[in-house]
């Protein structure tokens, strides 16, 4: 078996990938360019992915507020915009996975935790809130972006420690 480093972080991968994870996978597609910000589609695809992210964390919290003042009718449109914001960044978080080579068990070891996290705090903020679900919802996706973005707040490994 080949032992190779992480284009990435530098880190050893034990397979003929070239990245250790899907968080550095994830991060060597966005280029690092010295001289200004360089525009990608990739770095594009990030921003929208914060942008919904952003939106359903926002809606969910305006639902809570429109319900907490009694105003039903606003709570229920704050709660569809906030599920679609969410189904959005859903969309692009598996769009993310589906594109990223190296899928280690812990990748799926973590969504799952991720799955339970949220789970469990919709039961307990189903005694707090009215309706926990799109909080939860928002919360979930917070972890799995901050998990499949991982790879970002790594430091880019050195060519020589690359090679090594």
């Amino acid at each position: 078996m080949s032992v190779g480093r992480c284009v990435h972080c530098g880190a050893k991968v034990v397979a003929d990938g070239e990245c250790c994870s899907t968080g550095c996978d994830l991060a060597r597609r966005l280029p690092r360019g010295d001289g200004d910000l360089p525009a990608t589609w990739q770095l594009g695809v990030l921003l929208a992915w914060g942008f919904a992210i952003f939106n359903q964390l926002l809606f969910a919290g305006m639902e809570v507020l429109a319900a907490a003042g009694e105003d039903m009718e606003k709570a229920g449109k704050f709660g569809l915009a906030s599920l679609i914001a969410g189904a959005l960044a859903l969309l692009a978080s598996g769009f993310f996975f589906v594109i990223s080579k190296p899928k280690r068990f812990v990748d799926w070891q973590v969504l799952s935790v991720i799955a339970a996290v949220s789970f469990v705090l919709w039961g307990r903020l189903g005694q707090i809130l009215m309706d926990p679900f799109n909080v939860c919802f928002g919360a979930a996706n917070v972890l799995i972006a901050l998990w499949l973005s991982r790879g970002l707040w790594r430091p880019a490994a050195s060519k020589k420690s690359q090679k090594a």
